[in-house]
C-alpha cells in the first residue's frame, strides 16, 4: 500500500528523491530554449508514466484533507487529525483522527486505525461508527461503538461488526438490529389467454367463410 498526500507519495524517501530529481531535470530542460519542444513534451510524458507505474504497485491512500499531520518515521507511525478525508481504492474514509502503522523493517503497512465520527465506504458497503481498524495483512475491518452498516436496501446496527474484504464474511455482536429485503425469484411473463385463443378464433372464422362461399357457389345455376 502507498500513502499519497496531495499527489506526493510518503514515506518512500527513495521514490520521493527520484521524483524530485526527475522533476528538476524536466525544469532544466524546459528552461533551455535550444531543447526541441517535441523532446520536452516526450520527457514530461515519460516522467508522468514512471510516477503512475510506481504508485500502481499497491493500494494508494490519497489524503485529501486533514488539519494536522504528524509522522514518526522511526516508529512507523503516521497520524492525521482534524476532519480527515481520505480516498481509498473503491471507496473513501472520513474520521476525526486516522493513524497508519507500518512495519519499520519491511516498510509494509500493517493497519489503519480511525477514531471519531468514522465514515467508511468500501464498494457497495457504507459504515458509520466511532472506531474502525483496517488490518492490511488480513484485509479484515473491525468496527465498534454505534455501528450502522448500509448495503443497498439492507441495514444493520450493532455494538461490534467485522467484515472480511477477501471472503465477504461478516460478524455482528451486541444489540443487533437488522432490516433486509427478502429476495424472491421473479416469475417469467406469460402470454394472456386471450392472445393465445385469438389466432384460433380467426382460423375458425376463415373456415366458416370458405364453407359459405363454396355452398353458395354450388347453388347458383
Amino acid at each position: 500500500m502507498r500513502l499519497r498526500i496531495n499527489s506526493v507519495t510518503v514515506p518512500r524517501p527513495i521514490v520521493a528523491l527520484l521524483w524530485a530529481v526527475g522533476l528538476s531535470l524536466n525544469v532544466l530542460m524546459l528552461s533551455n530554449r535550444a531543447f526541441p519542444v517535441e523532446e520536452q513534451e516526450a520527457a514530461l510524458a515519460q516522467q508522468e508514466t514512471v510516477d503512475d507505474n510506481d504508485l500502481s504497485e499497491g493500494d494508494v491512500i490519497d489524503v485529501k484533507h486533514a488539519d494536522r499531520f504528524e509522522q514518526r518515521e522511526k516508529e512507523g507511525v503516521t497520524i492525521f487529525t482534524g476532519n480527515v478525508q481520505i480516498e481509498r481504492p473503491n471507496g473513501f474514509l472520513n474520521a476525526d483522527k486516522v493513524t497508519i502503522y507500518e512495519n519499520v523493517e519491511t516498510n509494509e503497512t500493517v493497519r489503519t486505525v480511525s477514531e471519531g465520527n468514522v465514515e467508511l465506504r468500501d464498494g457497495d458497503i457504507f459504515v458509520t461508527c466511532a472506531h474502525a481498524t483496517l488490518n492490511h495483512l488480513t484485509d479484515i475491518i473491525d468496527f465498534r461503538d454505534d455501528v450502522v452498516v448500509l448495503q443497498n436496501e439492507d441495514r444493520l446496527e450493532a455494538d461490534k461488526f467485522s467484515y472480511n474484504r477477501r471472503t465477504g464474511e461478516r460478524f455482528g455482536e451486541g444489540n443487533i438490529k437488522v432490516r433486509f429485503r427478502v429476495k424472491s425469484q421473479e416469475e417469467p411473463e406469460t402470454e394472456s389467454q386471450e392472445e393465445e385463443t385469438d389466432p384460433q378464433g380467426e382460423e375458425v372464422v376463415s373456415q366458416e367463410e370458405e364453407e359459405e362461399e363454396s355452398s353458395g357457389g354450388s347453388s347458383n345455376p
